[in-house]
């Protein structure tokens, strides 16, 4: 019992690990894009093509228990989403790329206070120690490794604007988990990505500079291509899987992860800067520990 007990827990944490990669190599990659396409578009573009590939596997499995109630709810989800990705668009005007990246370490706090309020789940005292250890693991990281750009303290309408995001992208999450827990995963993936494509739509055409879009380049549609499948899709049902397995709380507790995941590459060849990192990266590990250790109880 205690062998499958832990069998399982490894399973669970390599699929958290999988996720958590994925999602990390979008911050990098989606960053080669930006030459082609503005984000609103090459967001859109991700959503439109991502369902048109999934669509001839699962069409056929899932057309006859399409149901108004599924898509109703799978409507908001994916509206939450969307707003998250509008809202991050709009934030970079008036702020940095750093502070929307410290903010963003809010999120899973942000999901703690969502899943009491809309599921009725209490977080056990240890496993909110370990959401601020890992909040302040994740900001230890993105300081160590941004010593030149100038955090100010004043708080200005983008960070405002970037904190609402991440409250919307909380609750995307914490509705998977309370509307359709008894969805398949690949079935949810599909429904959120349809309905952000549509939702998504009349900004493409209104925000989206599509006649600047350089549809001609081959390196445009390489990352693309790699966003829909991976960073897109695959990371659209892992996510749906997970919610579903582990809970809202658990899953983005490893986005603490992901400051890690994107610099320490780059630290790689800045010792000094891995060295300064370092007690932030024990920080978010001992935080993962911490809250994986027991399952969130409900009232």
């Amino acid at each position: 019992m205690a062998d499958k007990r832990m069998k399982n827990i490894i399973y669970q944490n390599s699929i958290l690990l999988l996720w958590v990669s994925l999602m990390a190599s979008s911050f990098v990659i989606s960053k080669g894009l930006l030459p082609y396409a503005n984000p609103i578009t090459s967001t859109g573009l991700r959503f439109i093509l991502a369902s048109i590939f999934m669509l001839p596997f699962i069409w056929p499995k899932y057309r006859k228990i399409l149901k108004v109630e599924f898509i109703i709810k799978y409507a908001f989800i994916s509206l939450f989403l969307v707003l998250f990705f509008i809202g991050l668009f709009e934030a970079l005007k008036t702020t940095s790329p750093m502070r929307t990246s410290v903010i963003y370490t809010l999120v899973p706090l942000l999901s703690v206070i969502l899943t009491y309020i809309g599921l009725k789940f209490i977080t056990p005292i240890r496993q909110l120690v370990g959401f601020f250890l890992g909040t302040a693991g994740a900001v230890w990281v993105l300081l160590a490794f941004n010593q030149g750009e100038n955090l100010s303290l004043n708080w200005n309408s983008g960070d405002s604007i970037f904190l609402l995001a991440c409250a919307s992208l909380s609750l995307h999450v914490v509705l998977i988990k309370k509307w359709t827990s008894n969805i398949p995963p690949a079935q949810g993936a599909f429904y959120i990505m349809v309905l952000g494509g549509l939702i998504l739509l009349p900004f493409l055409f209104l925000l989206g500079d599509l006649t600047q879009v350089a549809w001609q380049e081959t390196e445009f549609w390489q990352i693309l291509l790699y966003l829909t499948l991976f960073t897109t899709m695959a990371t659209f049902f892992l996510q749906q899987y997970l919610v579903q397995q582990v809970g809202p709380n658990r899953l983005l507790a490893f986005t603490y992860l992901i400051p890690g995941l994107v610099v320490i590459p780059q630290g790689l060849a800045a010792v000094t800067q891995l060295y300064y990192g370092l007690p932030g990266i024990l920080l978010t590990l001992l935080a993962l520990y911490l809250i994986s250790k027991k399952q969130i109880q409900r009232v």
